[in-house]
């Protein structure tokens, strides 16, 4: 549960009530148990190292609105917008190259980008059109080499086929998703995959989608991971994954699990997935996110998701907007929400933070960022990748036009021994 210690917040002993008197400190302790918590944070405090991280705050780094992220095993960082970019792992540009999405008005969902094992990136961007009529998609490879390889359309426009994800195992071994309308604001999804520079169209994922929310594909270990929503009135998130080179639109369409905490509408997903093969996930529901965690064999952690982030304000929709990111060893997990001030796109938003320091187990107390950004109905949420210990957040800045970058290391600190997590553990509850 959270607590105003926990965690990564300096424990503190409480000043001493009663009056001065010459006798040793430990006689002037409170008896039982105050005695003994005094004494367990003093040790704390003075052996483990803990001290709360701060955030640092990098200014704008790309250009655009709506992006996509992805961290590359080497600890490379990669994002597109209208543009594409690599940073290093302390966050520093390494390039920057004109191959991007055409989309970047204030109301268009974002393009997607996957990284595999080598370091090729794998980008899916739209151009032209228009919601009703729909976008041509692009599905582009750039190789080890740093060669633009493949450049090829996606299929055929179809209405609000605006909504875009890519999961990458291997340089052939891409899953696409695409989502298409049905009837009115309802969809679906469809699944394209790539074999030797060419795509081929699996099928379509029915019924779990809807106009106004995004979703999520993500490869990690030996699984794909899809998350969307269908954000009507009473609302559903979906979860569902399948094995690279199966047959994936058959095992997620077995797979698919539903998640329904808090009320009112639900979606805008987002999953982050550790070196294990865990799944972090976050979503939002009326003003509120949730959490929860998958197992490597895709069991939730929880039979209840946790809520993480409460009291968001209102919006068109009112759906709480989320981003999370997890450390390769999954001990790590860190989630950002949004606070609108009422505005009917989520245009001002605040931006909170808490993390977890047990895998998911237990979380700060929320705090304010002290910087705002335009959500877009959620079309610009933020993105949250993880290098070691150190996360990096991009987000469309309300200050200067463009995507600026914070960063914070969650290991700052933190001496890691048994003793202080234990100690820690303890105090924390």
């Amino acid at each position: 549960m959270p607590t105003d210690h926990a965690p990564g917040m300096a424990i503190r002993p409480a000043a001493l009530p009663g009056r001065r008197h010459a006798l040793p400190f430990f006689s002037r302790l409170r008896p039982w148990p105050g005695t003994l918590f005094l004494v367990l944070a003093l040790l704390f405090w003075t052996s483990s190292g803990w001290a709360r991280p701060q955030w640092r705050f990098h200014g704008r780094v790309a250009e655009g609105g709506q992006i996509d992220v992805q961290a590359a095993a080497d600890g490379t960082i990669h994002l597109v917008s209208s543009r594409y970019y690599q940073f290093d792992r302390r966050g520093r540009l390494l390039l920057e190259e004109a191959v991007g999405d055409a989309r970047q008005d204030g109301m268009d969902f974002p393009p997607a980008i996957a990284v595999d094992g080598t370091g090729t990136a794998h980008l899916l961007t739209r151009h032209n059109g228009s919601w009703s009529n729909g976008f041509e998609l692009r599905y582009r490879r750039r190789n080890q080499a740093g060669t633009w390889d493949v450049d090829i359309p996606l299929g055929r426009p179809l209405p609000r086929n605006y909504v875009v994800g890519i999961a990458a195992t291997g340089p052939d071994d891409v899953l696409i998703q695409a989502s298409r309308q049905v009837a009115n604001v309802w969809g679906n999804l469809g699944l394209w995959q790539t074999r030797d520079g060419s795509v081929a169209r699996r099928g379509e994922l029915a019924d779990i989608w809807r106009a106004d929310t995004d979703a999520r594909l993500r490869a990690g270990r030996d699984r794909i991971f899809l998350v969307s929503g269908r954000c009507d009135g009473d609302g559903t998130v979906y979860f569902t994954h399948c094995r690279p080179g199966s047959d994936c639109l058959a095992e997620m369409e077995s797979n698919l699990r539903m998640h329904r905490a808090g009320s009112g509408r639900r979606g805008m997903p987002d999953i982050a997935i550790d070196g294990l093969g865990r799944g972090h996930l976050t979503y939002g529901a009326s003003q509120e996110v949730y959490y929860n965690r998958y197992d490597s064999r895709q069991r939730p952690a929880y039979a209840e998701d946790r809520r993480i982030f409460s009291g968001l304000g209102t919006w068109h929709l009112s759906i709480g907007l989320s981003a999370v990111a997890v450390s390769a060893d999954g001990r790590h997990v860190l989630a950002v929400a949004l606070r609108s001030d009422g505005s009917k796109e989520a245009g001002n938003a605040e931006l909170l933070w808490t993390w977890s320091a047990d895998g998911g187990e237990s979380w700060s107390v929320p705090r304010a960022m002290g910087v705002r950004t335009d959500a877009g109905e959620g079309r610009r949420r933020p993105r949250l990748v993880a290098v070691d210990s150190t996360f990096f957040l991009f987000y469309s800045d309300r200050e200067v036009a463009g995507i600026s970058m914070a960063s914070i290391d969650l290991a700052q600190g933190q001496s890691g021994s048994a003793v202080s997590g234990a100690l820690h553990l303890l105090l924390d509850g």
